[in-house]
């Protein structure tokens, strides 16, 4: 009988001396730790990089690489807000100083419009289809052919040292008036131009290649667009813009020093506007309301 007795109690001080048994564990996944969040992503630093490997590029040209430093295209693309998914459009490239960066670092997420160019250029782009091959070609010839693209298609477009040209020939309405028609709303135009001080007598005839900044501004608010922003990154305080033969006169033309035949005079000649450098130049980003 009393072992029958000490049984329980036995059990019964085990179970006090250990305690009540533990909840079993929830089922379900192992929760994962929260990660650290990604630093955001910065557009422009995306496009800088992308500016300077197409400044580096063989591609370019010894004549157009050497105006890199007073162009300064890396913080003026970044400035302006080009961003590399853009479809931009570039009026009337001239030489192509610009085209040899828009085209590669636009060429794999974006496109490059370009709106008319010379033979020399289109042969350059047919020699060249690793950099040029997604580059399309329109036909621009204001007043007659003043149609950039359907109407919203573009984000950028790109008016470079050419607003002069517009304003000698009475154009300025029709090439602004196409830019906003193809521009998307909110769509960048950018306008670089040889700057002739505001306080400085204006005629188009005398055609200087300087124009006032505020006949831009005016000219471009006229068709339908908001001044953003103004820089003065690719300013000259060294450029008087009063020389004889107008901008040309500085480098890279050198106009100036054309009809000189002696070798060291040529080469003074050169020198003494090499050191004031190229226009001084305004740079404004416009963007459609």
């Amino acid at each position: 009988m009393a072992l029958r007795l000490l049984g329980p109690l036995l059990l019964a001080s085990l179970l006090i001396a250990c305690g009540p048994a533990e909840p079993p564990e929830p089922e379900g996944p192992t929760p994962r730790p929260v990660p650290d969040r990604p630093e955001p992503v910065d557009p422009e630093a995306g496009l800088r990089e992308a500016v300077r490997t197409a400044m580096a590029g063989a591609h370019r040209s010894a004549v157009n690489q050497a105006r890199d430093d007073q162009r300064n295209p890396e913080e003026t693309l970044a400035f302006l807000g080009l961003q590399r998914s853009h479809r931009a459009i570039e009026i009337w490239p001239g030489a192509g100083w610009y085209t040899e960066i828009l085209a590669p670092v636009l060429r794999d997420h974006g496109q490059l419009i370009v709106a008319n160019g010379q033979q020399a250029l289109m042969d350059k782009f047919e020699a060249d289809p690793g950099v040029y091959d997604q580059l399309e070609v329109v036909r621009f010839a204001p007043p007659d052919e003043a149609r950039l693209g359907e109407e919203g298609s573009a984000d950028f477009v790109l008016l470079s040292r050419h607003f002069h040209n517009l304003a000698a020939r009475g154009l300025e309405d029709v090439v602004l008036g196409a830019a906003y028609d193809v521009l998307r709303s909110g769509g960048i135009l950018g306008i670089i131009q040889h700057r002739l001080p505001d306080d400085r007598e204006f005629d188009l005839e005398e055609r200087t290649g300087y124009v006032p900044e505020s006949f831009v501004i005016e000219a471009a608010e006229r068709a339908g667009f908001e001044l953003a922003d103004s820089s003065e990154v690719n300013a000259n305080p060294l450029d008087t813009a009063d020389h004889e033969l107008g901008v040309w006169t500085l480098p890279p033309t050198f106009r100036a020093c054309a009809d000189i035949d002696d070798e060291a005079e040529l080469a003074e000649c050169r020198e003494r506007y090499e050191a004031i450098g190229e226009s001084d130049r305004m740079t404004l980003r416009f963007v459609k309301p």
